[in-house]
């Protein structure tokens, strides 16, 4: 009888060994939520990083006084920015430099004074060959005259180059939205993003009586994709084309009053612009891309409302071109309107079709000044004294791109970085989300790019820092997005435990019981020795 309790105890106590050490540790760790370790730690400390850029301007003077004057009044003026770190160094050049030079085209030319500037790098050059105070040129020079107010010079840096209020609001936007609000430029510009698909339609709403006779697949390779070719710095853009018939305006334009029949024209108010994009937008098919889709459409006006005008809000008509009005929508795109001949219009017979040939040139002009604007490349403000070195076939000019290289480096690197923590913050509140070598190898490549970036603008690195900034915030985005963090979201603990329990506890029950018997059987052994 000893002899079989005696086995009978080592079955329980097996039993036991294998179900307690073995099957609840196995079960636990297969039924466990993978989670890969993840550096919180550092992902906690973007709340500190700084973001400086440093920006190297060098100034050319004619005289020791002019060249350290101005290099004190910038490095002054530039000392609080909250964007950049400003190194400013200056020469004494001699006035037989430029003395060749009677154009802003030969200033530009001038090869025996040259720097090797960087991106982002920016020279003042004195000149007495000015007629204007200022003359910012096409790469990356500012000519100034002997007379120019370092006021001025401040002035044109700060807000045409620079831009440091405008990327402080941008940077405060997205790191605080309730704090601060969008001013003109971050409404209307398109968020960033790796790439675009640029939409070009025409629109011809009575195709039989109106004829448009524009080449617009080649236009789009002549002038729009050269362009884009300039940008392709800071992101892919692909460029679409496509006709659009029978969709007529679904706002009826106002015939202005008084007006003859040979000066005759229709008004359409700014209120009621918007409410031309949805009946567009219904038909553009721009959803079926999943880049940002930027819309240009170029409406095509019936004789019967033309000539078609836009008007102000108070009553007088835009300032564009006579024969195209066009208007923007932030985010969205822009529309310009083509009238008809007023004079075919008038001539041609009721079933006649009338031919506009578009001006192609102001056509494509007011497309790519619109495309600046959503791209974010605003157009500078006028200053009294200062103008610009006119632009070579609608090219961009050099720190054009770099102004929009440090606007997309701010964006990229301050939505990274609050997309880090507010992941890094979801993951570690609920434990039930699933993170794989991938998502995990997404968010340390995301962190380390940052880090890198806000390294590389920080010692002026401009070009570098951009891309770093873009590599990290389409890394955090897709980590951010990546569709296996919502595996197990709908399985939480406590369903689990309801689940597995039910299958657990008949087996559990007898073990348990069992120890009941091992430990007296062990303890009386005890007491009888």
């Amino acid at each position: 009888m000893k002899f079989s309790e005696k086995y009978r105890i080592y079955a329980s106590i097996s039993f036991a060994v294998l179900l307690l050490a073995i099957g609840v540790p196995v079960w636990w760790h297969t039924t466990a939520v993978p989670r890969v370790s993840l550096p919180y730690v550092e992902i906690d400390r973007l709340s500190d990083l700084e973001v400086k850029i440093g920006t190297r301007i060098v100034i050319a003077a004619l005289s020791r006084d002019r060249a350290e004057s101005l290099e004190r009044s910038i490095s002054k003026a530039f000392e609080n920015a909250d964007i950049y770190r400003v190194e400013v160094v200056y020469y004494v050049i001699s006035s037989s430099l430029v003395a060749s030079a009677f154009t802003p085209r030969d200033l530009e030319k001038i090869k025996p004074f040259s720097f090797d500037l960087d991106v982002g790098q920016l020279l003042l050059l004195e000149t007495s060959k000015l007629n204007d105070a200022v003359l910012v040129g096409s790469k990356r020079t500012i000519f100034f005259s002997t007379e120019t107010a370092e006021s001025t010079l401040i002035r044109v840096l700060s807000e045409w180059m620079l831009r440091e209020k405008s990327l402080a609001l941008t940077k405060n936007v997205l790191a605080q939205p309730t704090l601060y609000s969008l001013d003109e430029e971050n409404r209307r510009r398109f968020p960033a993003s790796p790439a675009y698909d640029v939409l070009i339609t025409v629109v011809n709403p009575d195709p039989e009586k109106l004829k448009v006779t524009w080449d617009l697949a080649t236009m789009s390779e002549e002038y729009v994709e050269p362009f884009l070719a300039e940008l392709e710095i800071s992101s892919n853009f692909s460029v679409k084309s496509q006709w659009l018939y029978f969709l007529p305006l679904e706002v009826h334009p106002k015939r202005v009053p008084d007006s003859s029949p040979l000066s005759r024209h229709f008004a359409l108010s700014e209120d009621v612009l918007p409410q031309l994009i949805t009946p567009l937008e219904k038909k553009l098919a721009s959803q079926v891309s999943l880049h940002p889709t930027i819309n240009f459409v170029v409406y095509a006006v019936p004789c019967d409302t033309a000539p078609l005008h836009i008007y102000t809000r108070t009553g007088h008509r835009s300032k564009t071109n006579a024969n195209v009005e066009a208007f923007l929508s932030p985010r969205w795109g822009g529309v310009v309107l083509i009238n008809p001949p007023l004079e075919s219009c008038m001539a041609s017979k009721p079933n006649e079709t009338v031919t506009v040939a578009p001006a192609e040139a102001t056509i494509v002009g007011t497309l790519l000044a619109q495309l600046k604007l959503l791209l974010g490349i605003p157009e500078p403000k006028v200053f009294h004294g200062v103008t610009t070195v006119p632009s070579v076939e609608l090219k961009l000019r050099d720190w054009e791109v770099d102004a929009l290289m440090r606007v997309r480096t701010i964006e990229q690197l301050t939505s990274a970085k609050l997309t880090l923590q507010s992941l890094a913050q979801l993951l570690k509140e609920i434990e039930n989300i699933v993170i794989t070598d991938v998502v995990g190898n997404r968010i340390k490549t995301a962190l380390r790019l940052v880090e890198h970036s806000a390294e590389c603008l920080s010692r002026g690195d401009l070009s570098q820092g951009f891309f770093s900034s873009k590599e990290a915030f389409v890394a955090a985005e897709a980590a951010f997005s990546d569709p296996t963090l919502l595996a197990l979201l709908y399985f939480p603990e406590d369903q689990k435990y309801a689940v597995y329990i039910p299958l657990f506890f008949p087996v559990m029950v007898p073990v348990l019981l069992s120890l009941k018997n091992m430990h007296r059987y062990y303890f009386t052994r005890r007491a009888n020795e």
